[in-house]
């Protein structure tokens, strides 16, 4: 129980920090993006989700497998909403202070380069 509420607390501070992280000035302005964001964080897994220009990072929890299969289903929303952003990460919530973060959003649990 202790770990949940471990987990449920450091997603709380990273929703806060994507959260902070999205009002950037490299935040996606494009309708059909933000169209497919708010249809992504819907999505029953997703913790956090947010757009910059070239990615788009979701949050959801390390269930201890790779998520690049994931991250290909989070590309056919983009296609769908003919969005621009062709890449996905998925990144471990509450991992922004790892140290085997693979950037400043965290651990990369798996990622798709979206086609056209």
């Amino acid at each position: 129980m202790k770990k949940l509420y471990t987990i449920v607390a450091l997603s709380l501070v990273l929703v806060g920090l994507l959260s902070l992280c999205s009002c950037g000035k490299n935040a996606s302005k494009n309708p059909a993006d933000i169209a497919a964001l708010a249809e992504i964080k819907n999505e029953p897994k997703v913790i956090e989700a947010i757009l910059t220009d070239n990615v788009l990072y979701v949050s959801v929890v390390d269930d201890g497998t790779r998520r690049d299969g994931y991250a290909s289903y989070l590309c056919q929303i983009l296609k769908d909403h003919k969005a621009i952003t062709k890449r996905v990460k998925v990144m471990k919530a509450g991992s922004t202070n790892d140290p085997n973060k693979d950037n400043a959003y965290g651990v990369l649990l798996g990622e798709s380069q979206c086609g056209n």
